[in-house]
C-alpha cells in the first residue's frame, strides 16, 4: 500500500523566509517538512551577497532575538562588515555585512541538516484543501503529502520570468525554473499581481584594475548582526567604489529601447529603492556619476558582485556600459544583468496572522506577499511559523509584540495586511511611528516575554537571561543614587542650578558610554553591550514622551481637511510621497495616512505644514 507523509508543517520554498518558518516551526515541536526544488539551493543568496543595512537590520535582530538564523549564520559567513549611521544614534544605526556566497549556503544547510527538519528535495504543484482547509501539498515525484498547516514561501519563482533585453526566459531566477503548476492554484485562488526585480552582471575579479580605485576597508568595531556574535574569525576583505560617467549614461540612453524595462516589454512595478541603472540614468542623468559597489562575492570566489547597476538591458548594451567605467575597461563578464518579473499575492488577501482568509492554515511568507529583501523575507517566515505554531499547539503567546508601536516585524504587517502594495516593499526606520524604541540594541528587551530555552542553544539562552537580569539589577542602582545640582557641578557636569534631584539614570545621558567613565562616575562594572542600550535609553527618554504627544496629535487631526493643500510646496517630501500624494490626492489626513508608503513622518510634515499656514489643530 502507498505511504503517505503526515507533516504538521510543509513549508514550501527554501529561501529566507522558507529556512526561517521552518527553523522556528521544528523549534517549537511540529514535525516539519522543507520542501525545495534543488537541496543546493537551501539559503541561497539570490541577489546581492550582503545581509543588513538601515531598516533591514532591525527586522533582522528581531528575528535573531525569536530563535531566527539568518544573523547567526550571517556573522558566520562574514568578510566585511560596515555599521551604517554610525556617526548619528543606534535608532538609525544598521549593520551591514558583506557575506561570503557559498560559505552561507554551506554553513546553512549544514546547520539544516543538524536540525530535525526534513528536506524534501521535490516541486510543489499544487495546494491541497478540503472545505477550505489544508490538507497538504502535492508534489511531481512525491505526489501527495499530508499536513496541518502550509506555509508558502516561493519568492520569484511564480511565473517567474527572466529578461536581458529582448531575450526571455521561464525562470525565478537564472539557472533555476518558474513554478508554473503552483502559480495556477494561487492565481486562481487570490487577487494576484506582477512584480519586478533585478539583478546586476557578475564580473571576474582578475579582469577589474582595483589599483585606481577607491578602497572601503572592513570595519572592526565590535557590532555584529547576531545578539550572540562575539567575534568574526574570517579574513576581511576590502570592497571597492566606482562610478558611472557621462560616456556610461549616453550609452545606456541610446540603447533604451534594448531594455526590457523600457521598451514596453515589463509592465510591472519594479523596486523604488533599489532601482535599476535605466532608472538611475532616466530621472537622474544630470548627477556626475552615480556611485557603483564593488562586492567580491567570497574569499575563494573570482566573481564581484558591482552593486548599484542592476539592470535588464541586452548582454552585448550591458558589456559596452560596463567598459566605460573606471576600472573596469577590460572587464569580462560571468553572468550578465536581467531582470525577474513574477507573480506576488495582495497581501490584504491575508489575515493579520499571515492565514489566508480564503483558506484556513494556509499562511503565505516573503516577496509572494509583495516586499523585497532577504531580511524582510526572513521576518515573515519566523511570524508566519509562529502563528502556525500558536494555532497548532494552542500555546500562550503575547502577541501584542508584533504591534507596530512594539517591533519592525509589526510594522511590517500591519502595513502590508492594511494598505497591501503598489510596489516591492521594503522596510525603513521611517515606517515606524516608534523608532526610538525599536532599535537592534533593544530586540531582546521588547521581545523578553516570549522568549524561550526551546528556541536557543543553551548558552545562549544562558547569555539573555543573564544580561536582562544584570541590566537590571544595574538599573535599580542606578535609581537608588541621587545627585543634586552642585553634587553634578562638582564633578563637572554642567546642570541648570534648579535645585532638581536627579536619580543615576537621568545623569548617565550627561557622561561619554564610556565602561571606564561609567564605573569611575557610578562605582558600577559594566559591559559595553549593556552601557550603550541603557545610556541611549537615558539619552532618549526625553523625547520618547515627545513621540507619543506627536502621535497622539496625528490621531487628533485624522479627518484634518487635505483638499486645499498644495504638497508640492512641502519642502521636506520626499519626490516618492509627492508622486503618492498628487495621485491619490487623499481627503484628510486619515486618508493619506492609508495610502501605501505614506510613511508616519511624512503625516507629521504635512500637519505640521497646515499649523504654520494658520489651519486649525488640535
Amino acid at each position: 500500500m502507498f505511504h503517505v507523509e503526515h507533516y504538521d508543517v510543509i513549508v514550501v520554498g527554501a529561501g529566507h523566509a522558507g529556512v526561517e518558518a521552518a527553523n522556528i516551526s521544528e523549534k517549537y515541536g511540529l514535525k516539519t517538512a522543507l520542501i525545495t526544488k534543488k537541496y543546493g539551493d537551501l539559503g541561497k543568496l539570490s541577489c546581492n551577497p550582503s545581509i543588513g543595512g538601515v531598516g533591514k537590520t532591525h527586522i533582522a535582530s528581531e528575528v535573531d532575538i525569536l530563535g531566527g538564523v539568518i544573523c547567526k549564520i550571517g556573522d558566520k559567513s562574514a568578510i566585511h562588515y560596515r555599521v551604517l549611521n554610525l556617526s548619528r544614534g543606534p535608532a538609525v544605526w544598521g549593520v551591514r555585512a558583506q557575506i561570503d556566497r557559498d560559505l552561507y549556503s554551506k554553513n546553512m544547510q549544514m546547520y539544516i541538516r543538524s536540525s530535525k527538519i526534513e528536506v524534501i528535495e521535490d516541486e510543489v504543484v499544487n495546494i491541497l484543501q478540503k472545505n477550505n482547509k489544508i490538507v497538504g501539498v502535492d508534489c511531481i515525484n512525491k505526489g501527495r503529502v499530508n499536513s496541518k498547516v502550509v506555509i508558502l514561501t516561493t519568492g520569484t519563482f511564480l511565473n517567474g520570468k527572466i529578461y536581458f533585453g529582448n531575450e526571455i526566459e521561464d525562470a525565478g531566477r537564472i539557472g533555476n525554473s518558474s513554478s508554473k503548476e503552483l502559480a495556477k492554484f494561487i492565481n486562481k485562488n487570490f487577487k494576484t499581481t506582477r512584480l519586478k526585480t533585478g539583478t546586476p552582471p557578475r564580473i571576474y575579479s582578475k579582469s577589474i584594475n582595483f589599483d585606481i580605485l577607491e578602497t572601503q576597508i572592513s570595519e572592526n568595531n565590535g557590532i555584529f548582526l547576531s545578539y550572540f556574535t562575539k567575534q568574526n574569525t574570517n579574513k576581511s576583505i576590502s570592497c571597492f567604489i566606482t562610478k558611472t560617467n557621462k560616456k556610461t549614461h549616453k550609452i545606456i540612453m541610446d540603447n533604451l529601447d534594448k531594455s526590457a524595462m523600457y521598451s514596453g516589454i515589463i509592465k510591472s512595478q519594479g523596486v523604488r529603492y533599489c532601482p535599476s541603472i535605466e532608472d538611475k540614468i532616466t530621472r537622474f542623468g544630470d548627477r556626475n556619476g552615480h556611485n557603483i559597489f564593488l562586492e567580491p562575492e567570497g574569499l575563494n570566489s573570482d566573481l564581484v558582485y558591482p552593486n548599484g547597476i542592476s539592470n535588464s538591458l541586452d548582454k552585448k548594451t550591458q558589456l559596452k556600459f560596463l567598459k566605460s567605467i573606471k576600472g573596469l575597461e577590460s572587464c569580462e563578464v560571468d553572468q550578465f544583468g536581467y531582470a525577474v518579473e513574477y507573480d506576488s499575492v495582495d497581501p490584504r488577501e491575508l489575515k493579520h496572522n499571515f492565514e489566508t482568509k480564503k483558506i484556513e492554515n494556509f499562511f503565505l511568507a516573503g516577496q509572494i506577499n509583495g516586499t523585497t529583501g532577504y531580511e524582510e523575507a526572513a521576518g515573515q517566515g519566523i511570524y508566519a511559523a509562529i502563528h502556525a505554531v500558536i494555532k497548532i499547539k494552542k500555546i500562550k503567546f503575547n502577541k501584542d509584540i508584533f504591534e507596530r508601536k512594539n517591533s519592525y516585524i509589526g510594522v511590517l504587517v500591519d502595513d502590508l495586511t492594511k494598505l497591501g502594495i503598489t510596489e516591492p516593499y521594503r522596510m525603513f526606520t521611517s515606517r515606524a511611528e516608534n523608532r526610538l524604541k525599536l532599535r537592534t540594541d533593544n530586540a531582546y528587551e521588547r521581545f523578553s516575554d516570549v522568549i524561550i530555552s526551546k528556541t536557543f542553544k543553551n548558552s545562549e539562552y544562558k547569555l539573555i537571561s543573564k544580561n536582562i537580569k544584570t541590566e537590571k539589577k544595574i538599573l535599580d542602582k542606578l535609581f537608588s543614587l541621587k545627585y543634586s545640582p552642585n553634587d553634578l557641578l562638582k564633578k563637572n557636569i554642567k546642570v541648570k542650578k534648579d535645585g532638581k534631584i536627579r536619580n543615576g539614570f537621568e545623569v548617565l545621558k550627561f557622561l561619554d558610554p564610556s565602561t571606564r567613565k561609567f564605573k569611575q562616575f557610578f562605582k558600577i562594572s559594566i559591559d559595553q553591550k549593556i552601557l550603550t542600550k541603557i545610556y541611549y535609553d537615558s539619552k532618549y527618554e526625553v523625547f520618547y514622551e515627545r513621540e507619543k504627544r506627536s502621535y497622539d496629535q496625528l490621531n487628533k487631526n485624522k479627518d484634518m481637511n487635505l483638499t486645499n493643500i498644495d504638497f508640492n510646496k512641502i519642502p521636506s517630501l520626499s519626490r516618492e510621497i509627492l508622486e503618492k500624494l498628487n495621485k491619490y490626492k487623499p481627503e484628510n489626513l486619515h486618508d493619506a495616512g492609508k495610502i501605501s508608503g505614506i510613511t508616519p513622518s511624512a503625516l507629521f510634515q504635512i500637519l505640521k505644514h497646515k499649523k504654520i499656514k494658520g489651519s486649525k489643530v488640535a
